[in-house]
Order: C-alpha cells, then sequence, then structure tokens
C-alpha cells in the first residue's frame, strides 16, 4: 500500500512530525479513511508492524491512540477492528460536527482579516469554474479546507475534536461514494455561503452557513449510506417483546 497520509492539518494523536509512532498513525488512518481498511475489519498489530516495516512499539502506541480518537476498536485478546459505521453512530457523527464547525467558523469570523485570507486561499477551488479532477482529488481539498477552520479558530481543544470528526465525516463521504457514484459535490454542499461570511467577518452568518450546509449533507448521507456494502450486514433490531 501507499505511505501518503491523508491531507490536512496534524490532529488527535498524530504525535510529533518524524515520529515512528506518528508515521504508523497517519498510514493506519489513511487506509482507514480510504476504505483499504473497510469498517469492521479485523486485524492485529503484528500484521500491521511487519506490513510497515516497523517494531511493534511505535505500532502499539499509535493503535491506541487511533483507539483513543474513535478510528478503531480494541478486541481483548484478539487484536483491533477497524470502527464500523452505522446509522445511528452517522447520525450522531454529524450532529457532533455541525456544533464544532459552527463554533469553528464563527471563531475564524471575528479573527484578523490577514487570518481569514488563509481560508479564502484554501478555498479558492470552491469559487473556481474549473472543476476539480477526481472525487479524491475533490475530497482532499474539501477535507483540508474545513481542517484549517480548526485550526485557525484558536483554540486547541475545538481543533483536535474538529479534526477527528472531520476525519470520521471525510470517511462517511468516501462510503458515499462508493455507495452512490462520485457525486460528492452534490451530497457535502456548496462552501460558498461560508467563504462569504468569513470574508464579510460575520459570525452568524458563517453559523448559519455552516448549519444549512452540514444539515442538507446529513440528509442525503444517511439516504446513501443503506446503499453501502459496508452496512448490509448490520444489525436490523426488531422492537422489544412484551412483557
Amino acid at each position: 500500500m501507499a505511505n501518503a497520509s491523508p491531507p490536512g492539518y496534524r490532529t488527535g494523536g498524530e504525535g510529533r512530525p518524524g515520529s515512528l509512532t506518528g508515521s504508523a498513525y497517519r498510514e493506519v488512518r489513511r487506509r482507514v479513511l480510504h476504505l483499504e481498511l473497510a469498517p469492521g475489519a479485523r486485524f492485529t498489530e503484528k500484521a500491521v508492524a511487519g506490513e510497515l516495516g516497523m517494531s511493534k512499539t511505535p505500532v502499539h502506541e499509535a493503535l491506541a491512540l487511533l483507539a483513543e480518537d474513535g478510528f478503531v476498536e480494541v478486541i481483548p485478546r484478539s487484536g483491533y477492528r477497524v470502527s464500523r459505521v452505522t446509522l445511528r453512530s452517522a447520525r450522531e457523527l454529524f450532529d457532533l460536527h455541525r456544533v464544532l464547525e459552527q463554533d469553528a467558523a464563527a471563531a475564524v469570523a471575528r479573527r484578523p482579516a490577514e487570518i481569514v485570507a488563509l481560508v479564502a486561499r484554501e478555498g479558492a477551488w470552491v469559487r473556481s469554474a474549473r472543476p476539480v479532477e477526481g472525487p479524491d482529488a475533490w475530497l482532499d481539498r474539501y477535507t483540508r479546507l474545513h481542517l484549517l477552520l480548526g485550526e485557525l479558530a484558536g483554540n486547541r481543544h475545538l481543533r483536535r475534536a474538529l479534526g477527528a470528526t472531520l476525519h470520521a465525516h471525510h470517511r462517511l463521504l468516501r462510503l458515499c461514494v462508493a455507495a452512490d457514484g462520485p457525486h460528492l459535490c452534490s451530497i457535502a454542499g456548496d462552501d460558498t455561503p461560508l467563504l462569504d461570511a468569513l470574508a464579510a467577518g460575520d459570525p452568524d452568518a458563517a453559523r448559519h452557513a455552516v448549519r444549512t450546509r452540514l444539515t442538507a449533507c446529513r440528509e442525503r448521507v444517511l439516504d446513501a449510506l443503506p446503499s453501502s456494502d459496508a452496512l448490509l450486514d448490520a444489525n436490523i433490531a426488531g422492537p422489544a417483546p412484551g412483557p
């Protein structure tokens, strides 16, 4: 597998740049986000260490951080499992994402003009008439733009929480592409209103733009996900038996 890490700013358990633990974290997370490790897939620490050509210590530390950030789950005495995707978890993720990104966008709208200009430069492709080539390139730019909001919001706890949430959101959108074709822009929505609100320095409008886009995105994702192979074996519980 390729060793390139996913785009975006340092969040969660990525660790120090250049450290073996950080490298292992980024590579396993990349495999999870790119669905090379599918939701629910099981694997062992030994297998990952062998594939990455590392000793078990940095891999063990990386997997512990990935579990803390919600990308994998520990299976006692058996190994690890990629965090599963359910409709409940998708709904809950969107609820959290909407709150965090609204706060980040409002905070950035209050920052000095030179800070807001960084977002404008990162998001220039949104306004471009030239389409981004392919769903992978589009999703990489989209994720990078929204990670930058967390980076510039001025709150390190918000940055970390939004970063982990955005990477989970990235995986949901990738699942939608696998289920419904490469129509990412129509699923994720248009960021032009958000960029306009930031340029105007209007925190309320920035909050509204995020809320409107993510509310609509949530419905489109929840409609698309039942078509994903990752959910075909999800348990559907019937009503609880009566007394």
